[in-house]
């Protein structure tokens, strides 16, 4: 196997100008997470600058439909809390979002990430759990293309500032590499039963470590 950039898009989208988007396609997906197999982890919907990464300047944010009319906002990471809500799929519902004057193109971001509240030790079983989780829904969603799937290598650790990297034995440090807001851990089976990484501060969520193989 070989390292690849960490793949945090499941899908992106740009977008240039006012967007109207099926929230039926939305729906679809958060179906998937509501079996108990994935209680730990969710799929983030973001709206975010094409070249800041920010979140999108915009007037107006909504889910309209016939029988709806439902105000949104994005956080600062560029997610929107979408709910889910059959009646909105039956009526078709779709996710409005008015771009502001002069702001810059924006992509639309499906991002697979940890859902619960984190501590700041992550011990090598919870790493092993999320990736777990991960790779099983990525399966899910692919469905027969999953055999050509890369591996989910391990997880990242992201955090709202730079991070230095976490006490950890010389077995974890080999395996895990911190720059700027992330600590990238690429799991391995060397690694002892109770291995833990004691960062400095609580990580804001965990994404999957993609992997390719080489030939």
């Amino acid at each position: 196997m070989r390292y690849v950039a960490p793949l945090v898009l499941l899908l992106s989208a740009p977008v240039s100008a006012d967007l109207l988007l099926n929230y039926n396609s939305f729906y679809q997906r958060m179906k998937k997470l509501q079996q108990p197999q994935y209680s730990d982890i969710t799929l983030a919907f973001a709206l975010t600058g094409e070249r800041s990464g920010q979140a999108c300047k915009y007037y107006g944010l909504g889910l309209k439909s016939d029988q709806h009319d439902i105000a949104l906002d994005i956080a600062g990471n560029g997610e929107i809390s979408l709910p889910y809500d059959e009646a909105l799929k039956d009526s078709n519902a779709i996710l409005q979002v008015l771009l502001a004057d002069n702001a810059e193109p924006c992509q639309v971001q499906f991002r697979l990430r940890s859902r619960m509240r984190l501590a700041t030790e992550l011990t090598l079983q919870d790493a092993q759990h999320y990736r777990s989780q991960f790779d099983l829904l990525l399966d899910d969603m692919a469905g027969v293309s999953k055999y050509w799937l890369p591996d989910v290598a391990g997880v990242i650790a992201e955090f709202a500032d730079t991070v230095t990297p976490p006490q950890m034995t010389s077995a974890a440090a080999a395996v895990t590499q911190c720059s700027e807001k992330r600590c990238i851990i690429r799991l391995s089976t060397d690694l002892a039963a109770d291995t833990n990484w004691q960062f400095s501060q609580r990580p804001l969520y965990l994404l999957p470590l993609i992997d390719s193989a080489t030939d």
